[in-house]
């Protein structure tokens, strides 16, 4: 893996946007020691279906390459951002109805038989993964790009289910952490988001991990650790033959 992730940094390897297919690849990789042949990947907010398209290309190497099953979900409204709540939701950098699915049926017809393309609000299609994620289909890999504090909460709540339905950490990307911005805080979006989701559950714990990188590029890599997973308990082990002290960022 750490060969197809280095082909991937040079662009020898071409699996669309490279922080999707390094932070998937992670996701693939802790399920196998974890001896589990199946992960779902999702992102919350498709935007115009860029990015959604971009991750199946990456879910399809894996899936081909590997012979590892990768269901591909992407969670949108179709109409773009509501209105912000409040400041925390940085009305200054957004405004109602960005960010617009422009065509949900031509998008649907684009993607490939794994992949699902879920028309509702977050706060309620979240809901469904309580009946998708098991023991034998771990949540891999999380994309957040929904801009706001209001709508990055609810999708948090992925996080929330029983501990056997993760790998012992989960691997995500979180799109709007904009540092470089001047009224971009701690106090607003996804940082706060974060930091209530944290404060809020004992044993789930988002953090970011500064070594991930895309070759040039320096793309934040988060991961949320699954303190009560039963592979850290000593419940359950891992696949005979793996440790994870080999389950390095690459």
């Amino acid at each position: 893996m750490a060969a197809i992730a280095a082909r991937i940094r040079t662009g020898e390897l071409d699996l669309g946007r490279k922080h999707y297919a390094l932070t998937l690849s992670l996701g693939v990789l802790a399920a196998i020691f974890c001896n589990v042949g199946r992960i779902v990947a999702v992102e919350f907010g498709v935007g115009a279906g860029d990015g959604l398209l971009q991750l199946c290309k990456a879910a399809d190497f894996f899936r081909r390459e590997l012979r590892f099953e990768i269901d591909v979900y992407g969670l949108d409204n179709a109409t773009g951002l509501p209105p912000p709540a409040d400041y925390r939701d940085h009305p200054e950098l957004w405004q109602q109805g960005q960010f617009r699915l422009p065509d949900t049926a031509g998008l649907r017809a684009r993607l490939p038989d794994y992949a699902k393309l879920i028309i509702g609000d977050v706060a309620d299609t979240t809901r469904m993964f309580a009946e998708i994620l098991h023991p034998q289909c771990l949540l891999g890999f999380v994309s957040i790009d929904v801009d706001y504090y209001s709508s990055t909460k609810p999708c948090l709540d992925i996080l929330r289910h029983d501990a056997s339905c993760y790998p012992p950490a989960v691997p995500m990307y979180f799109d709007d952490l904009m540092r470089n911005n001047l009224t971009y805080s701690a106090w607003c979006g996804e940082p706060l988001a974060i930091a209530e989701f944290n404060r809020d559950n004992e044993f789930r714990k988002i953090e970011a991990n500064p070594v991930f990188k895309t070759g040039n590029a320096i793309r934040p890599f988060h991961a949320c650790q699954v303190l009560d997973n039963p592979f850290r308990t000593g419940a359950l082990s891992l696949r005979k033959g793996f440790s994870m002290l080999n389950l390095r960022l690459y």
